[in-house]
Order: C-alpha cells, then structure tokens, then sequence
C-alpha cells in the first residue's frame, strides 16, 4: 500500500496565518462570552440594568478604538 504525500504548501504554515486563525478563534470565543455575559444581567432592577449596559457600551468603544488604531498603524506600516 502506497500513501500518497500531499504536497507541502507552505502559505498554510506561514507566521502572519497561524496568527491571523488563533485570533480570530480568540475573537469567536470573546464574542460568544461578552454575549452569554450579556444575558447574565437582571432586568428586574432597572439602575442596574443601565449600569450594565453602560459598562458594556463602554467597554464596546474601548475595543472598538483599540482594534481602529491597531488597524490605522498596520495601514502606516505597510503603506
């Protein structure tokens, strides 16, 4: 019996899209947390659910900037 190799492509190996899959797994994962998180919250007491959408806003804007300037920089880099 005869194993035929498949050929060695070495883009799949490559730094840039081993790091590129690992954080987009870790993105998956926050995001399933941040939203089963999100149901945690008790609707019942309406000052805590402000406080807790507030706080999850808040931290939306925090990534949501932080990921735009890491963006913006990998655009100087490369640009």
């Amino acid at each position: 019996m005869d194993i035929e190799e498949k050929p060695l492509n070495k883009d799949e190996y490559s730094w840039s899209k081993m790091y590129f899959q690992h954080y987009k797994r870790r993105a998956i994962v926050f995001a399933e947390e941040f939203i089963k998180n999100f149901h945690r919250i008790q609707w019942s007491d309406s000052n805590r659910v402000f406080r807790e959408t507030c706080f999850v806003l808040i931290i939306a804007g925090i990534l949501t900037l932080f990921f735009y300037l890491v963006f913006m920089l990998m655009h100087v880099i490369t640009g």
